[in-house]
This record gives structure tokens, C-alpha cells and sequence, in this order.
């Protein structure tokens, strides 16, 4: 996972898990003690800037992982499609319209929709895609640059609030980047929970919980595909979907 001081969560992109990132500056707040969040805290940086910070946590994680303040345990429970994180506000900016919200914790494995609509209110139509990362609780969007269409950034999404863009480095994607891009239009959302079902039963995993969905298309293929990672106690496994939810292959 990559870490940034100035956001307050960050999500490890194989796992699925959200931590909060604490600092001097940024105690735990009751909604993660309550939800029994990870919590990674940040050394003190004194005399250091931003990218200090975030060599020195890099460099413990990559040393046995001992960072202190780190929590086993990741529990989200919710019944409900979206759910209001008491006390927690959206800071004004990008995706807010300039004004402070409460955040609402939304699941996307539930309804997908959810995601898309989000993306849509703030990068407008169409949105041409590299790849969209979908977890329960979060996703992640790297998409065309209307503006330049040279250019591809990442747009976090947590609760209801997309984060401000942030450039992806393509290094040999570029030279074929019209290949890999697809427009969001054409996927229809609405067959992501069927799938996680399909995916689930096929694979028949031992405690299966689906950890990540990947939308994204190979140089080589005319549309884009759905990877559904699947990790139980004992085995992990991946089951591919078209984008009109049929069954392409299943890999344990």
C-alpha cells in the first residue's frame, strides 16, 4: 500500500483492508474504534517532509511488517446498501461541490451503480477507463484525461467522496494505451452482485469472501472483462466474467 499523511485512509489493493492513517495531528476517531479499523500510525516526522514520511513507514513495512499501532482484525458490518458515518464529514473540495458532507459509507458489492454514479457526478460523460478497482467499501478508477488524452489518472473513491485525481505513470502502456481503454458506458453494473454469487459458488471456497473485482481490458481482447479474486482460509481462486456477466474461466 501507498501511504500519504494527508489522507486519512489508506487500502491495500490486494486485500481489500482500509486502515487509518494516524498522526500527531489525527488521533483515532470513535468511528474506527467502534468499527475496529486497522490503524497504522505514522513516526513522528520531525525535520522531514511529506516524502520522508512516507519513506520511513515504507521502509518498516518492508523490514517484517512491524509497524507499530497496526491492528489484526478488519470488520465492517452493515446491513444496509449505504450507511451514514456518524461524525465524519467529506472536507470541501474535489467532488464535493466546494461543500462539506457527511461521508456515507456505500457497499459496491451490493450495488455497483453506486460506484459508477459516482464517477459520473464528477468526471461527467463518457468516462473512458483503463481499469476500475472495486472493493466493498471502495474503489479505484484510472481513467482518460479529457483534457489530454495522453494523460491517465487515479480517482479514489470512499464512502460518497471521489479524491482528487492523482497521475498514473503508464511507462509501456502508453504506446498502446487506445487498447486498453474502454468507456464505462458499456458495462452494465447492475450484474456485479450476480457475479460475486456466480463466483462464490463456482469457486465453493472455504470461508470464500470475494476481496476484489478488476474491470479491465487486455491489449488483445476487443471488450473489457471482470476478474473476481476470491480468497478462502485454504485456497484463493479467480473467476472471469464478460461485462454482460457471462462465465469466461475459472482459475484456482
Amino acid at each position: 500500500m501507498q501511504l500519504d499523511p494527508e489522507r486519512e485512509f489508506v487500502t491495500c489493493q490486494f486485500c481489500g483492508a482500509s486502515s487509518f492513517v494516524q498522526t500527531q495531528k489525527r488521533p483515532v476517531t470513535a468511528y474506527v474504534q467502534a468499527q475496529h479499523l486497522p490503524v497504522i500510525q505514522l513516526p513522528k516526522a520531525s525535520g522531514l517532509g511529506v516524502s520522508g514520511v512516507i519513506a520511513i513507514v515504507a521502509g518498516l513495512l518492508g523490514v517484517g511488517g512491524a509497524v507499530a499501532g497496526i491492528a489484526v482484525a478488519y470488520f465492517v458490518s452493515s446491513s444496509a446498501v449505504t450507511k451514514v458515518i456518524p461524525g465524519v464529514v467529506a472536507a470541501p473540495g474535489f467532488g464535493n461541490a466546494g461543500n462539506a458532507t457527511p461521508l456515507v459509507e456505500e457497499d459496491y458489492y451490493a450495488d455497483a451503480t453506486l460506484a459508477l454514479a459516482r464517477y459520473q457526478k464528477v468526471l461527467g460523460k463518457p468516462i473512458m477507463a483503463k481499469q476500475l478497482t472495486l472493493l466493498q467499501y471502495s474503489a479505484t478508477l484510472e481513467a482518460q484525461d479529457p483534457k489530454n488524452h495522453e494523460h491517465v489518472d487515479s480517482y479514489r473513491l470512499w464512502a460518497n467522496k471521489v479524491d482528487a485525481p492523482q497521475p498514473v505513470q503508464l511507462g509501456s502502456d502508453k504506446a498502446r494505451l487506445s487498447q486498453l481503454l474502454f468507456s464505462l458506458a458499456d458495462v452494465d453494473f447492475r450484474l456485479v452482485q450476480g457475479m460475486i454469487k456466480q463466483a462464490l459458488a463456482d469457486l465453493n471456497l472455504e470461508e470464500g469472501k470475494v476481496a476484489v473485482m478488476i474491470l479491465t481490458r487486455d491489449s488483445d481482447e476487443k471488450d473489457p472483462l471482470w476478474r473476481v479474486i476470491v480468497n478462502g482460509s485454504r485456497d484463493n481462486g479467480v473467476v472471469e466474467f464478460s461485462v454482460t456477466g457471462q462465465k469466461l474461466r475459472t482459475v484456482r
